[in-house]
């Protein structure tokens, strides 16, 4: 989702209200606001009250910042608005700031590295009360430049090497390694991941999972059966198309993410290999997709909503210093979810 910027045309003013309503030079943001400081005489609250009804006007956030210093707006950076993972994690976030009168900017990066800067060096300049940020390629140091210490932050996934605010996440290694022991149990041994690009993202945690349960059963880390692809449905067919191009054996696919995984499903069934008999799937997210594709994909529930709404909330309490002290790191555990894809039919 891109931002457009406001335009003022057509739209009454802050000066518009009080022309032909308060006589004098008495400004409009004389009205009292609701701390009641600012009193004016009842005739003139009326004038400008019915002036203000009838030209539609809405206070601008910006312009009150100078004088609450806050403007009642919270950045929402992710990757891919597209991903039916992210626009979940955007309703939590909502839900929990609506009631404190906040609203939420949501910015797609589309993963470019320099829409990432752009978006949050944009925030910023807009004066923005707070972000959630969910990056996957700003280096930490350029992060720390571009925000400082200032400016409340919490951090939806993975760690960058740098405490600039809370951090919810979860627990990608641990819960992967019982996904991917799961059809190593039903005596699957030649077990292939397709992961996101490397150092980006939550990839490389997953694919410490996936590494953990082999280590664990006793096979062997073979190089040849982890494709480094993306988070999208085209990466995740084009991940297949390269370990049939290059010949490499295997009976199970661990995908990165859901969107990926259907790619799987997608370039497996073009190959006329069958799902779950000759290749088991699993994926990631538990997008509504997963229980909707045949067969029904088994996978991780990512617990999107949860986490939105919880990092909304922790961002309320740092900026409105209810919470204080050292950075929470907070863990919220995701659980398998079985289905027809890993061979085990559940009802």
């Amino acid at each position: 989702m891109t931002l457009s910027r406001p335009s003022n045309e057509g739209d009454a003013t802050a000066g518009d209200p009080g022309r032909g309503a308060v006589s004098g030079r008495e400004p409009h943001d004389r009205v009292p606001h609701p701390d009641g400081k600012r009193p004016v005489s009842a005739v003139a609250q009326a004038k400008v009250r019915a002036a203000i009804d009838e030209l539609g006007y809405s206070g601008n956030a910006l312009a009150r910042g100078p004088r609450t210093q806050r403007t009642y707006t919270i950045a929402l950076i992710i990757p891919d608005i597209t991903n039916p993972f992210y626009p979940v994690v955007a309703r939590g976030v909502q839900d929990a700031i609506t009631d404190a009168g906040y609203q939420v900017v949501v910015c797609s990066t589309d993963g470019d590295p320099r829409r990432e800067a752009a978006f949050i060096r944009e925030m910023v300049a807009r004066s923005v009360d707070g972000m959630i940020l969910r990056l996957l390629h700003t280096p930490p140091a350029e992060l720390e430049r571009m925000v400082g210490h200032d400016l409340r932050i919490v951090m939806l996934g993975h760690h960058l090497g740098v405490d600039l605010g809370d951090r919810v996440t979860s627990d990608n290694r641990v819960v992967v390694a019982e996904a991917t022991g799961y059809p190593i149990s039903g005596g699957r041994k030649r077990i292939a991941f397709i992961g996101g690009e490397e150092g980006a993202g939550p990839g490389d945690e997953r694919r410490g999972g996936y590494e953990d349960a082999l280590l664990t059963a006793g096979l062997p880390l073979d190089p040849a059966r982890v494709v480094s692809s993306g988070y999208t449905r085209v990466s995740g067919s084009s991940g297949v198309a390269r370990l049939l191009a290059d010949g490499v054996e295997f009976d199970a696919i661990v995908a990165v993410n859901d969107l990926a995984a259907i790619g799987v499903l997608d370039a497996l069934r073009e190959a006329s290999r069958t799902v779950p008999d000759d290749v088991a799937v699993i994926g990631f997210d538990d997008i509504d997709a997963a229980a909707l594709v045949h067969p029904t994909l088994t996978t991780v529930d990512n617990r999107a909503y949860e986490k939105g709404a919880l990092c909304g909330r922790l961002l309320l309490q740092r900026i409105s210093g209810e919470l204080t002290g050292p950075f929470r790191q907070i863990v919220i555990p995701d659980t398998l979810v079985l289905r027809q894809s890993a061979g085990r039919v559940i009802a």
